[in-house]
Formats: structure tokens, C-alpha cells, sequence
């Protein structure tokens, strides 16, 4: 493997999550091959810098870049060609753009939520990437960073607790499939 691609071993150390994370998704019988997509796509489209952050593999962006290589799989998968056998005609693809909408509207609120965060100041931003991003819990960050786990805890209690309020109409928008309205 060439020198430039090395990142996407880290990444694959975590290979059987991955694939966990698309069988989450309701995809079982290929999320190995969607996993090795989505290996593909970080290779000819990310880069270091955005996967690997103080050399750890960011979940939030795995999470994001399996989810759409799922989507796109789900989406060519219901385009069906249908073949009517009485007059030998065919009927155009059919297409399912629910989760497509819904996919959209995920995202939307995703990056309404990243755009908050940024907002936080950074010790509360940066502890709650942290925890979001890194897999550690609250006692494997105290461990790691020295800060007490009852402040850790106390501070993503509190910034959940924010996300939650700010966020609730949306999530309940997103819920009930009124795309429309995030």
C-alpha cells in the first residue's frame, strides 16, 4: 500500500464496527461490500486531516460517510426495471425518495448542530467532540485527560441538555416526516 493511503489502515482497525454500524442501518447481507466502498470513497475523496483528528479515527465522520454510501446503495437498489410479460413493454425506474428527503433532512440538522457547537466555548466544545467523536467514555476521558469525570459528566450533561431544547423541533419535524419545515 502507497504512503499516501497508510491513514486508511487506522481506519480499517475499526473494520468490524463499521460493518456493525451498517448492519444498524438494516443492511445485512452487504455491509462488508458497502464498508469497502466506503473505504474506496475515503481514499479517492478524504484525507487525512478529516478522518483522523490527534490521531483518532472520528466516528462522526465514519458514521456520516457509511450512512451515505448506504443511501446510495439503498437508492440504486429500489431503481427496478420492471418487464410486463402480457405485451412485452417495459415501465420506467421507479425510484424511492423518502429516506432520500429524509437523508437530506438529517444532515440539514447535523450541521445546524455542528454549527452550534462551534459557538461553545472550547472547553465545552472541545470535550463534547471528544466524547461524541473519540468512542471513550466519560471515565476512559477523565482517565486519558486528567479533568475529573463528575465535571466531564456535568458538562455533557449540560450540552446535551442545550442540543436537546434548541433541537427539539427539528428531531420532532424530522420524526413525524415533515421535511419541510427543517
Amino acid at each position: 500500500m502507497g504512503k499516501s493511503a497508510q491513514w486508511l489502515e487506522k481506519v480499517a482497525e475499526r473494520h468490524t464496527e463499521w460493518v456493525d454500524v451498517i448492519k444498524g442501518f438494516g443492511e445485512y447481507e452487504y455491509a462488508e461490500d458497502l464498508v469497502q466502498e466506503t473505504y474506496l470513497i475515503l481514499y479517492k475523496y478524504a484525507n487525512e486531516e478529516k478522518i483522523i483528528k490527534n490521531g483518532v479515527v472520528s466516528r462522526g465522520y465514519m458514521y456520516f460517510t457509511l450512512r451515505s454510501t448506504y443511501f446510495q446503495f439503498y437508492k440504486n437498489k429500489r431503481k427496478i426495471k420492471k418487464v410486463s410479460i402480457d405485451n412485452e413493454e417495459y415501465t420506467k425506474e421507479v425510484e424511492d425518495n423518502t429516506n432520500l428527503d429524509e437523508e437530506v433532512a438529517y444532515n440539514k440538522i447535523c450541521t445546524m448542530i455542528d454549527d452550534h457547537i462551534e459557538d461553545w466555548r472550547w472547553y465545552e466544545r472541545r470535550l463534547f467532540q471528544l466524547y461524541r467523536d473519540s468512542g471513550l467514555s466519560i471515565r476512559g476521558i477523565a482517565k486519558e485527560t486528567n479533568i475529573s469525570w463528575v465535571s466531564i459528566f456535568n458538562t455533557l450533561k449540560n450540552a446535551k441538555h442545550e442540543l436537546k431544547q434548541k433541537f427539539q423541533d427539528d428531531w420532532s419535524d424530522l420524526k413525524n416526516k415533515d421535511y419541510e419545515r427543517i
